[in-house]
């Protein structure tokens, strides 16, 4: 069986944190969480439920550089056969696979050893009639297409690194991309608190910006959000994931991963 692991880092996500540990446990993922100071009681979560992980300060900023540098770090010392830079708010289907094990499992098989960023991206949107407390994935039902997030899905190589134009995305020498519209994530980030949580990562981000720990506006399509102050939607102007393919890969995916 592959050792597959993920690492990434929060602050403040007690909301979603423990369904996401849910889902790398049903799906047999190793996992290690970096709490960068959270205040809502993820970090205290994570200690009571004995989870892998490590507190950090950034000094209150959004250092991406940094986030990576912790990231990379445990997957050269873990050494996993598959390594993801994933997030507590993003999900996982494919509709010819059970779950994200038998996907990366099918693609090592295939001799790929990274998953492209050309599959589908759902963000789900907050349309006034959400409630905290559940499963997002039996919450969050009206959703727009956004662009890929990129490559978060390698197998392990020395090699493995960062670029300065792509912080938040893996790369290695000699990748050989498993591309299929099939797999998609699901992407849960415009929730219920959406304005409150987005204006604070805003600020982080900037903060960062001008200490230049990080890339001059990198993240600018959170000043632009918190400029617009359109957090939420009318469900109406969004599509209805319960219309789609994937429905039922996602509702399967609770039980399932």
């Amino acid at each position: 069986m592959l050792r597959i692991f993920s690492a990434f880092c929060i602050y403040n996500e007690i909301e979603l944190l423990p369904y996401q540990i849910d889902y790398l446990n049903k799906n047999g993922i190793e996992y290690y969480v970096f709490d960068n100071m959270s205040t809502d009681g993820s970090w205290e979560w994570l200690q009571k439920n004995n989870i892998p992980s490590k507190q950090f300060d950034s000094g209150g900023t959004f250092n991406i550089n940094l986030n990576m540098k912790f990231i990379l770090n445990k997957f050269h010392k873990i050494k996993p056969d598959w390594a993801l830079a994933t997030a507590p708010d993003t999900f996982y289907v494919h509709l010819g696979y059970k779950n994200l094990r038998e996907t990366i499992e099918a693609v090592d098989g295939e001799g790929f050893n990274s998953i492209d960023s050309a599959f589908l991206q759902f963000e789900f949107k907050y349309t006034g009639l959400e409630k905290p407390g559940t499963d997002p994935r039996f919450t969050y039902m009206y959703y727009v297409l956004s662009p890929d997030p990129g490559c978060l899905f390698c197998k392990f190589d020395l090699s493995m690194h960062v670029r300065n134009t792509d912080p938040d995305q893996l790369w290695r020498a000699d990748q050989k991309f498993y591309s299929n519209e099939d797999f998609a994530c699901l992407h849960y980030a415009m929730r219920h608190d959406a304005k409150e949580r987005k204006t604070a990562q805003y600020l982080r981000r900037r903060k960062a910006w001008d200490e230049n720990l990080v890339h001059s506006k990198w993240g600018i399509h959170y000043e632009n959000m918190v400029k617009a102050d359109e957090f939420v939607f009318d469900k109406e102007k969004l599509t209805d994931v319960r219309k789609s393919k994937f429905w039922y890969p996602i509702k399967d995916s609770v039980e399932n991963g």
